[in-house]
């Protein structure tokens, strides 16, 4: 009896696992995507779950209006039979019955601004980007994608395609994929992960060249995360689907995919140069947020303390120097000035509110207050302890596998755990005080002047000991410095 009262619970297990199985697999949504026409860009979307309402993304990363473009929306039933629909709102759709299958076409002409391209889908002549998050409608669900392309089109993914030619996504708003028939793949290992790159377009440099030094980038990140990005990882490069000027940039990282969109300058050292900093700071994202059990609006940290910790990775990387560092402080402080709001909110209350004008706060600001707090911090210490701690604390402490927690709280709780550190967080973070560059760097031997529209940040020499062992972990040579200002006198 014992043996058959085993035998039934092992079929009951067993049971409940199959059926468990199959109401996931039938809850999940099967997508089919279709390039329908290429002038104008022109997608076709089919869709099966048993569904009544279609709910669409309206807006995202300061774009508005993203479900606009979606028309032509049917449902039908399990016989095939037209289901009548309505339209509610924007981007909301009822059907007056229970549905089996809908379709829909999506119209996706690059935005303007150009920027908004490495945020929202497209295609343009060759190529494109399809993000799920704003295709497809708000699912909770597991959803498996196939597409039909143009002839000698192809789609490059971080997710494997299956032998049914399908993606199975566990996230869509974290799938994206770029298509188009003029797409170059480049693959390379650092250590567990499995880096792709994909590039479409003309550029002054070879894919090689990006992908050495989107590689030197991410094993710099591994090092001061301490862990992988993950198994897999991709960078999609491509050209502005719009002309730009050479020196914009514009990027994502969703999940393990990073997007890169850039202008294409005449000479690779330039267009290189250029790409450094940049593509350092979203690398970056696949640890910083996106490896961090943090929740909630801390972009201050994630992106202006991390556009700073970019800027340092390209340093050590020998891709900047002294001097770009000391010109990049500047810029931010102009960002900074130049804000109209820099004296009426805080940097948490303008991460709350990035997308309403305040995302060059955020950024300026951010890197501003992370580069006095980098200064003061190794000053303090005579070297022993930098920003990069403060890293290395809050991955220890809150990488993926722990609990999750409110971002804001977490980071400033990292910050303050310096010793000494709690009136810059206090001033230049929780509060609105200005920040009087020109007064406070003169403590680490620099100083700042504004002579025409833009500031410049200069050694103040003579410095005494201390300001040139703090200025020499930033790569400052005395002797170099006493060469260049014999010559320019």
């Amino acid at each position: 009896m014992r043996g058959v009262s085993r035998f039934r619970g092992v079929m009951v297990t067993l049971l409940v696992v199959f059926c468990a199985a199959n109401i996931a697999e039938a809850q999940s949504l099967k997508a089919r995507i279709q390039i329908v026409s290429l002038d104008p860009p022109r997608i076709r979307i089919e869709g099966e779950q048993p569904v009544s309402r279609l709910s669409f993304r309206d807006s995202y990363a300061g774009v508005m209006n993203i479900a606009a473009r979606i028309e032509n929306v049917t449902f039908a039933d399990m016989s095939g039979a037209d289901v009548p629909v309505r339209k509610i709102a924007s981007g909301e759709y009822q059907a007056a019955r229970r549905a089996t299958t809908f379709r829909y076409e999506v119209r996706l002409n690059p935005p303007t601004p150009p920027t908004d391209a490495a945020h929202i889908s497209w295609l343009a002549g060759e190529h494109g980007l399809l993000m799920l998050g704003d295709l497809l409608p708000k699912v909770r669900t597991n959803v498996k994608v196939s597409f039909t392309l143009p002839t000698n089109w192809f789609v490059g993914s971080v997710v494997r395609e299956d032998e049914a030619g399908q993606f199975d996504i566990t996230d869509a708003d974290e799938a994206v994929f770029f298509v188009g028939q003029d797409l170059r793949e480049q693959r390379t290992r650092i250590k567990s992960t499995e880096f792709k790159m994909i590039a479409a377009g003309k550029w002054a440099f070879v894919d090689e060249d990006v992908l050495n030094t989107a590689s030197d980038i991410l094993k710099q990140c591994r090092e001061a995360a301490g862990s992988p990005p993950g198994h897999q990882a991709m960078l999609i490069l491509a050209p502005f689907p719009q002309p730009v000027p050479p020196h914009r940039w514009s990027a994502e990282t969703r999940g393990s995919t990073v997007i890169f969109l850039a202008g294409q300058a005449a000479s690779k050292h330039e267009a290189l140069a250029r790409l450094s900093v940049p593509l350092a700071h979203e690398l970056f994202h696949l640890w910083v947020p996106n490896k961090l059990a943090l929740d909630g609006q801390y972009d201050w940290f994630y992106e202006g303390f991390t556009l700073y910790q970019a800027m340092r990775m390209s340093m050590r990387l020998g891709q900047l120097f002294f001097h770009d560092y000391l010109n990049a402080m500047g810029r931010a402080f102009d960002g900074y000035l130049s804000a109209s709001h820099r004296e009426k909110i805080s940097l948490l209350d303008a991460s709350r509110q990035r997308w309403n004008g305040n995302a060059a706060l955020v950024y300026n600001k951010g890197m501003l207050v992370a580069f006095l707090y980098d200064l003061t911090l190794r000053q303090q210490t005579k070297g022993k302890r930098s920003l990069d701690d403060v890293y290395r604390n809050l991955f220890r402490r809150h990488a993926t596998e722990s609990r999750r927690t409110e971002g804001n709280s977490a980071v400033l709780e990292a910050l303050n755990s310096e010793s000494g550190m709690r009136e810059i967080t206090r001033r230049y973070i929780e509060n609105v005080d200005v920040i009087e560059l020109e007064k406070i760097i003169t403590l680490f031997g620099l100083r700042a002047e504004r002579p025409g529209a833009q500031t410049r940040i200069a050694v103040a020499e003579p410095l005494d000991r201390r300001q040139r062992e703090l200025l020499k972990q930033f790569g400052y040579d005395v002797r170099a410095s006493s060469v260049l200002k014999e010559r320019t006198e």
